[in-house]
């Protein structure tokens, strides 16, 4: 019978998608990329971007960010991460983030499945689905 479930890698995958979370927060766009996965997929309530390339992410990827969040944004919350499966090398997390502005205001919350993988020893975020825009 195979292991149901593998709590070293659902550990190592939250702490890369908290990784992500601080690097958004900080504008360190190196470190951002950094724990995202070629090719990125992002499933959204607008459509499905595909990031075939570590060049067309570092391109693209922030400004559409830059839309969806808005000028008011100014930081965003992990408010929960829950492993729904997990393997040796993926790990499906189902979590919920929060955007505020300066002030504390909430602009927007919302849930989403995050896929995470383990690739040559490093964990990162391969596709994301949500029905945020």
């Amino acid at each position: 019978m195979a292991k149901e479930r593998w709590e070293e890698s659902e550990v190592a995958a939250v702490k890369a998608l908290e990784a992500f979370m601080a690097a958004l927060n900080a504008g360190d766009n190196q470190a951002l990329y950094d724990v995202m996965h070629i090719p990125h997929i992002r499933i959204s309530g607008g459509g499905v971007a595909i990031f075939n390339t570590r060049r067309e992410l570092e391109k693209n990827y922030l400004k559409g960010f830059a839309a969806r969040a808005g000028d008011r944004w100014h930081h965003t919350v992990l408010d929960w991460a829950e492993p729904l499966h997990s393997s040796e090398d993926k790990v499906h997390l189902y979590i919920q983030w929060t955007r505020y502005d300066e002030d504390g205001g909430q602009l927007a919350s919302h849930q989403a499945l995050w896929i995470m993988t383990r690739v040559d020893g490093h964990w990162g975020a391969q596709c994301r689905s949500s029905f945020a825009p």
